[in-house]
C-alpha cells in the first residue's frame, strides 16, 4: 500500500535538487554539525562516547587521511617511504606545522603520541595497531620512523591516528590533563 501512494504522489518535482555553483561551500566556511551529546574528551584515544570522538577528530590530525577517492593522502606527513618488504615507513614530517600555541609540529610529537597510546596505563581501545610496533623512532625533528615485526596491511592508515602535543602532555597523566576535561 505504501508503494502505492509513493507512486500516486502528486507532489511537484524539482529540476535541480543540487544548489547552484554560487551557492556551494568554500573552504573557511562554517560548518555547523549536530551531534548526540556534548563532548567530555578532545583528546582522541580516550574518547570512549560517540560526540567526543566526533569533536576530536576535527580538531587533531594525523600523518596521513583518505581524500575523497579514498586514497591515503599527507596531512601532516608530507610523504612517506615503505620498505620492500613492508616493515619500515619513515615519514617525512611537514615543516612549518604549529600546534595552536604557536609551538612546532615535530617528529617528537609523533614519537610521544605513540609512546602515550601504548602505554599500558593509558586506558585506550585505539593501541592495537601500535602495538605491532617493533620500534618507533624520531630521527630528526622532522623525520619519525616505525619498524614492525611482520607486514601489517593497516600499517600506513593507522597512522590517521591523531598526533598529541608532546609539549602540553608529557610527563602527566593524560587522563588529568585540560584537554581531557570536559571542553
Amino acid at each position: 500500500m505504501v508503494l502505492l501512494l509513493t507512486a500516486c504522489d502528486q507532489s511537484p518535482q524539482t529540476e535541480n535538487a543540487r544548489p547552484k555553483a554560487d551557492k556551494l561551500p568554500a573552504y573557511g566556511d562554517i560548518l555547523v554539525r549536530g551531534d548526540i551529546g556534548d563532548a567530555s574528551n578532545l583528546i582522541p584515544l580516550l574518547a570512549s562516547d560517540s560526540a567526543s570522538h566526533s569533536v576530536a577528530g576535527m580538531v587533531f590530525n594525523g600523518l596521513v587521511k583518505y581524500d575523497k577517492d579514498m586514497n591515503i593522502v599527507g596531512d601532516l606527513a608530507e610523504s612517506w617511504d615503505v620498505t620492500q618488504n613492508g616493515l619500515v615507513i619513515t615519514f617525512h614530517l611537514r615543516k612549518g606545522v604549529q600546534w595552536h600555541d604557536g609551538k612546532p609540529f615535530t617528529a617528537a610529537d609523533v614519537l610521544y603520541t605513540y609512546q602515550v597510546t601504548t602505554d599500558p596505563k593509558t586506558p585506550t581501545a585505539y593501541a592495537g595497531d601500535f602495538l605491532k610496533i617493533k620500534k618507533a623512532e624520531a630521527l630528526d625533528d622532522y623525520t619519525f620512523r616505525v619498524t614492525y615485526d611482520k607486514p601489517f596491511a593497516p600499517a600506513l592508515i593507522s597512522w590517521a591516528s591523531a598526533i598529541l602535543p608532546r609539549h602540553l602532555l608529557a610527563g602527566k597523566d593524560i587522563t588529568k590533563s585540560q584537554l581531557a576535561r570536559h571542553p
